[in-house]
């Protein structure tokens, strides 16, 4: 939830926000984590507390008072304009103008003024009354207020501070929670995907687009699963895991869900089940659908963990690993490496649609020589059937003398984005990820990467490129397994 808008991503304080917003929870916890993201110097800004107001109306309650403080802990004057608006959760994403929603309190709210004026150190606490309708029968309404506070002003871009504290008004009208799952959109990453999923996942597997509406009177926020059920083989494909924390839909609104799951879906009739809990209320819907073109071409395995990492300290190391089948027809195969001091177990391996064994690698060291560092070899699979090795798993056997060292520059500067190169010049593996980093905070830039000895990325970063971008942007990078970020160096300069 963005606290702060400003029209410079480098040039001023970029947020102050909630990181974890989890107020649906079964004992309705709140659990708030506020950071603080400096870039520039914040010496004037407010403070309010609390950024979450949730209250219980009392039966034929029809208005409340509450307040709601404001700080100003620093040496200036400060202004701030008081707004009042919608508030909604739409999956993940937070919004504040809904048009005519009736769960909405923004019109319900009455003040004395929209303005403040706060002295030095001066502390106010900002009375609120809320005048409940007579008429009103949801078990829940929502609304927020903005105190807004202007901060610097340049020829380019003028800073607005806005801090938000959250209003959840809790009826005693009994909760009705009714998810309905109004389409569900699959797209085949082996025949009619587009670029843009092509680039975000690969090509093997399957994005589905979720539509989801809460035809209740209560949040729905999901602690549960969605099953995927092919009713032509009646089998379970996957289960997919929901928060509550991400799977929220308010009242008589309408979220759209994306996942990706590493299978291909046999064609003909189908059916997602929507399984959980909300608020404490068990919720279920489903919905059939029927998945029609050609049976997919392509079949896959996948070997979790893809990257199997063998630390050699002994003679014979064994290391377990999970082999699935990732399609909806039976595979028969076998699977191995380049290095015959590696053997893979099973040696022959028959699986049926979807399912998974247990299987181990084995490395005897007194068939090879190792080098220092990551010696990596690529797993291979045999079969008469053409079969894709799910994300190119590899053995990696960790010998000797470990370099963990990588090069980094800025190329491809533009208004809106540059791009950071990354290049592996050591010799093992390394994982890392791009950060700002500002005097009391930082934030991720990209997720978490693999990077592989010798190899090259790039990651597009969406901001304008300067002295202050040049000087918060790090990259921080770890031996790959180990489980802290450990090296830290700055992106470098443009080339």
């Amino acid at each position: 939830m963005r606290f702060i808008k400003f029209n410079h991503y480098w040039n001023i304080c970029d947020i102050i926000k909630i990181d974890e917003l989890n107020i649906w929870g079964e004992n309705m916890k709140k659990f708030f984590s506020l950071l603080i993201i400096f870039v520039g110097i914040i010496s004037f800004t407010v403070t309010i507390y609390p950024l979450v107001n949730r209250i219980e109306v009392e039966p034929n309650k029809d208005e409340l008072k509450l307040s709601i403080n404001v700080s100003n802990p620093n040496a200036g004057i400060a202004e701030v304009d008081v707004e009042f608006t919608d508030f909604i959760i739409e999956g993940t994403t937070y919004l504040y103008e809904v048009e005519n929603y009736k769960y909405s309190i923004k019109n319900w709210i009455s003040v004395e003024g929209t303005k403040l004026i706060l002295q030095p150190g001066e502390s106010k606490d900002y009375e609120i009354t809320i005048n409940i309708p007579r008429d009103f029968r949801g078990a829940q309404a929502f609304g927020a207020v903005h105190f807004k506070q202007k901060g610097g002003k340049t020829d380019v871009f003028e800073t607005v501070f806005d801090y938000v504290s959250v209003i959840i008004l809790d009826f005693p009208f009994q909760k009705v929670i009714r998810p309905e799952i109004l389409d569900v959109k699959i797209f085949d990453l082996t025949s009619n995907a587009s670029e843009t999923f092509l680039e975000k996942y690969g090509n093997f597997g399957t994005v589905l687009d979720l539509e989801v509406r809460n035809n209740g009177n209560a949040v729905l926020a999901v602690n549960g699963e969605i099953r995927l059920i092919s009713r032509e083989i009646n089998r379970i494909i996957t289960s997919l895991p929901l928060d509550n924390t991400t799977f929220v839909v308010f009242p008589e609104q309408t979220a759209t869900f994306e996942y990706f799951v590493p299978f291909v879906f046999p064609r003909g009739e189908f059916e997602i089940q929507l399984d959980g809990v909300s608020q404490g209320i068990r919720v279920t819907n489903f919905k059939k659908i029927t998945i029609v073109g050609e049976q997919p071409k392509e079949v896959a395995v996948l070997i979790d963990p893809y990257i199997v990492l063998i630390d050699v300290q002994r003679t014979i190391e064994n290391f377990k690993v999970n082999i699935q089948n990732l399609s909806p027809e039976s595979l028969e195969f076998s699977l191995k490496t380049e290095n015959d001091a590696l053997e893979i177990f099973p040696s022959k391996i028959r699986l049926f649609p979807y399912t998974k064994i247990n299987g181990f690698v084995k490395f005897d060291s007194r068939n090879t020589t190792l080098e220092d560092g990551d010696n990596i070899y690529k797993i291979n699979i045999t079969s008469d059937k053409d079969i894709l090795l799910f994300k190119e798993p590899v053995v990696v056997l960790r010998n000797g003398n470990l370099i963990t060292e990588c090069n980094t520059f800025v190329s491809d500067v533009s208004t809106d984005t540059f791009i950071v190169n990354v290049e592996n010049t050591g010799n093992t593996i390394l994982e890392g990820k791009i950060i700002k980093q500002d005097p009391l905070q930082s934030s991720d830039l990209t997720k978490v990467f693999v990077l592989f000895p010798k190899e090259t990325k790039k990651f597009v970063i969406p901001s304008g490129y300067n002295e202050i971008a040049k000087n918060s942007t790090f990259i921080l990078y770890r031996l790959y397994g180990d489980e802290t970020f450990d090296k830290k160096k700055i992106v470098g300069d443009v080339k």
